[in-house]
């Protein structure tokens, strides 16, 4: 048979659609989209309603960003599937992705996120956003975020202290480097100087990093209170950003 004689045909995006959908893991992407359209499923970002068997229509809304990126926005979200608080979502753009759309600015006109909508009245900052939620969910159905004891809640402060600590010292680090540029500012310009001391803004995250490490080697599990079996309120305040350093970080 000569080539001339051959016909080939390109599959449509709609028979491409069929076929993956038809596989065993295409039918649980399609059964997963459709849990998450009623607010169940696993934690995606591009949820926009979450019930956990308790209220299906819930009277918070939460703003947050449409790409999943932003730690402030993640670090709220960890905590609303971690307690399992029902929540509609709203998916909003950061400004690098676009402009936001003017039915959110005229409800937060600074466009900030995250941002929760309850009863018509708007509030803006995560860590509010976590504690009113924390707050407005409490009782045996719900678990414990922020500790009870005067012991426990003056720990969580130095923590949350400590945080803003190891935050500055990474920005110091990455926006604002002492070394040269060929070595991401860690080290010294070794084309003045054949020394590979390790850098002031290096060695003070360095030092952060130790102080949160021995606080979390000082609890039996691996969370900042070793008291509960799950992750608390603090653990998220930390996470977002420390997954962001190990990428940041590891680059430069």
């Amino acid at each position: 048979m000569s080539a001339a004689s051959v016909s080939t045909s390109v599959p449509s995006w709609s028979d491409l659609k069929s076929k993956s959908e038809a596989t065993p893991v295409g039918q649980a992407l399609v059964n997963e989209i459709a849990l998450r359209k009623d607010g169940k499923g696993s934690a995606h970002v591009q949820n926009t309603l979450r019930t956990f068997g308790r209220n299906p229509s819930p009277d918070i809304t939460l703003f947050r960003d449409h790409a999943g990126w932003c730690p402030y926005c993640q670090k709220t979200m960890l905590l609303i599937e971690e307690k399992e608080i029902p929540i509609k979502i709203e998916l909003v753009p950061m400004r690098s992705y676009g402009d936001k759309p003017q039915s959110f600015l005229r409800k937060v006109p600074s466009g900030l996120l995250p941002a929760i909508e309850v009863n018509g009245k708007i509030i803006t900052e995560s860590q509010v956003i976590m504690e009113m939620l924390d707050e407005w969910h409490t009782g045996d159905d719900y678990k414990e975020m922020v500790p009870s004891t005067e012991a426990g809640f003056q720990r969580y402060t130095l923590l949350a202290r400590l945080e803003r600590e190891l935050f500055s010292w990474w920005c110091t680090l990455t926006f604002r480097p002492e070394g040269g540029p060929s070595l991401g500012g860690m080290f010294d310009n070794p084309f003045k100087s054949k020394s590979s001391e390790m850098s002031g803004a290096m060695k003070g995250f360095l030092d952060c990093i130790g102080k949160v490490d021995a606080e979390l080697k000082a609890t039996k599990g691996p969370w900042f209170f070793g008291e509960t079996d799950h992750p608390t309120m603090i653990d998220f305040i930390y996470v977002s950003h420390v997954e962001r350093m190990l990428a940041s970080v590891a680059f430069w």
